[in-house]
């Protein structure tokens, strides 16, 4: 069974630093996407960083498919995360709305 894991990756060539061409091109492609992305070019910065996750597939798919899986994890806590926010925003506009109200009541 490792022969045939390691027989679906294929070797990839090394440039002098030791880093494998495809992780950087990954990263940068990623990088490149979410930059992209954020300038408002939406299309391309898709098409960019899905050419990004294409290679970082093509280089590691057990670490892709271990982020994939992690995703619902993320979106819980990022659910989680909101919902604490939600609450401390509204206790700040309860104190708000007390505050005010003493105020007109003195003036």
């Amino acid at each position: 069974m490792d022969d045939e894991r390691n027989l679906t990756r294929f070797e990839q060539p090394m440039d002098d630093s030791g880093m494998h061409w495809t992780r950087g091109v990954a990263a940068g492609s990623l990088v490149v996407g979410a930059l992209l992305l954020v300038t408002g070019r939406r299309a391309a910065g898709l098409a960019v960083a899905a050419a990004g996750g294409a290679v970082a597939l093509l280089e590691d798919p057990e670490a892709v498919r271990d982020a994939w899986n992690s995703i619902p994890d993320l979106v819980h806590s990022g659910q989680d995360f909101l919902s604490r926010a939600e609450g401390i925003i509204d206790d700040i506009n309860q104190q708000k709305d007390r505050l005010r109200n003493m105020i007109s009541r003195e003036a």
